[in-house]
């Protein structure tokens, strides 16, 4: 009985996924066994194939099988799985009855076993071990109680179900063919797997020689397992730091694009009101103007319906009453100018195609009042090798600074009469920079303009010296 239990114990600790097809979930029906020692049922191997066109690829470990000429039902059945599973299945009842063992041959949930077929190596209730005791095939065997057997058990051993040859299959399987690698019974001696063409041996002892090689096996396998862990380990750190990477990333780009938002909005409002302020007065002095000709037109209108009226309606001496008045006031109005529409500078929004690093939208650019702009910062005097650069200050009518619509261009006209277009570096806030060299000795002539307007004071002439450019003290030219 101590054997029993140990054997439920070992069985016990075989999980439900174990025996279980990892295609269906289920237990195995009809287990087929691959190369790579995974198990599946029959009808789900032959359900991937014909999926996968014909080919046949193990779900657990993706290796690739070939489908015997047979089909799957070709493939090797697993017995082994078989077996356990009806073991397990077995333990499980005896387990809900207090570990009362069944008989394995009418396999009844009332039948307890009380006998052991030491032949058989199966254990049998009352009734079915009567029938096994005068059945002709097993008359000879020795059945006993199960407390006797016990006690004729010097190392009780868990019992093992009998292995009977495939191809004869009245024969227990006694012995190992070393030659074909397979189990034989002793007709297969005489048969298939004849002396001394095959090679024989003991079927317990080369079980136990290959336990012990799989033993070797398992620890070698276990050693490269605890490898794989470590790599395996590795690995995940090294996916949870991408993971890590990725999002400290996502959320660098997710502040800089918010604070550029912020930024954009704080723009878009200073730009706002900046064109408020630009138009704030051009639309006080077009108001002013409307309401001028709004009081020119009614005193015209107002006139012409009162002497059209008064030629329909009136009578001759009524005519004549007013006729000084008309003549003076059509007079009067026939003399006041037309109105005219005061030119205004437009203000235009004008995107950055690259954005500098003081704008991220864009600029309002203005039309300029070609006579409030100017140039700032022009030397008397350039020492030869030394640079200066000129500032063009562009300003609308009302004189506030504002950025042109059209370009600032500048040329420079050099002591030997050549000619050179210099760049203008717009600011971006109505200030530009031009540059000049006193490469050469002599008169430098700057020219700049606004579109196709000289800027006031230009040409402006700048003389670059040699040598000293002034001298002070009392004996100096300047104190």
């Amino acid at each position: 009985m101590e054997a029993i239990l140990n054997k439920m114990k070992h069985l016990n600790q075989i999980s439900e996924a174990f025996l279980c097809c990892s295609i269906c979930l289920e237990q195995f029906k009809t287990p087929k066994i691959l190369s790579c020692l995974h198990t599946f049922c029959q009808q789900c191997l032959i359900t991937l194939v014909e999926k996968s066109g014909g080919s046949l690829i193990c779900p657990d470990c993706r290796q690739q099988h070939m489908v015997p000429d047979g089909g799957v039902p070709a493939i090797k059945g697993n017995f082994f799985m078989d077996n356990l599973i009806e073991k397990v299945r077995q333990l499980s009842k005896a387990s809900e009855q207090k570990c009362d063992l069944m008989c394995e041959v009418c396999q009844k949930s009332e039948s307890e076993a009380t006998w052991v077929c030491e032949e058989c190596k199966c254990h049998l209730c009352s009734n079915c071990a009567k029938v096994h005791q005068n059945l002709p095939a097993t008359k000879t065997h020795s059945v006993l109680a199960i407390e006797e057997h016990k006690k004729i058990q010097t190392r009780p051993k868990a019992l093992q179900a009998v292995d009977y040859c495939t191809v004869h299959l009245k024969n227990e399987l006694k012995f190992f063919c070393e030659t074909c690698k397979v189990p034989i019974c002793t007709d297969c001696t005489i048969v298939k797997h004849r002396i001394p063409e095959h090679i024989h041996s003991d079927l317990t002892d080369a079980a136990k020689d290959y336990v012990r090689d799989m033993t070797a096996m398992v620890d070698k396998l276990k050693t490269k397992e605890r490898e794989v862990e470590s790599s395996e380990d590795e690995t995940k750190d090294l996916l949870s730091e991408l993971t890590v990477q990725q999002n400290t990333a996502v959320q660098k780009v997710k502040m800089k694009a918010e604070y550029m938002i912020q930024q954009i909005r704080l723009e878009e409002q200073n730009l706002t009101e900046q064109v408020h302020k630009s138009y704030e007065m051009k639309m006080k002095r077009a108001s002013v103007a409307v309401d001028a000709v709004e009081l020119q037109h009614g005193s015209i209108k107002s006139t012409c319906h009162y002497m059209e009226t008064l030629m329909h309606h009136g009578s001759a001496a009524q005519l004549f009453s007013t006729k000084v008045d008309v003549e003076y006031r059509t007079q009067q109005l026939l003399a006041m100018e037309n109105p005219k529409q005061e030119q205004q500078e437009k203000v235009e929004f004008h995107p950055h195609e690259i954005p500098p690093a003081h704008s991220i939208l864009g600029v309002l650019k203005s039309d300029v009042c070609i006579s409030q702009c100017s140039v700032q910062n022009v030397p008397k005097r350039l020492p030869k090798g030394d640079s200066v650069e000129l500032l063009v200050l562009t300003k609308d009518s009302d004189g506030n600074q504002v950025v042109p619509r059209q370009p600032v261009t500048a040329k420079v006209t050099y002591p030997d009469a050549s000619l050179e277009d210099i760049t203008v570096n717009d600011n971006g806030d109505g200030t530009h920079g031009i540059m000049i060299h006193g490469q050469k000795h002599g008169k430098y002539q700057v020219s700049m303009a606004i579109g196709s307007q000289p800027i006031p004071g230009s040409p402006v002439s700048i003389p670059v010296v040699g040598g000293l450019v002034g001298t002070i003290g009392r004996k100096g030219s300047a104190p």
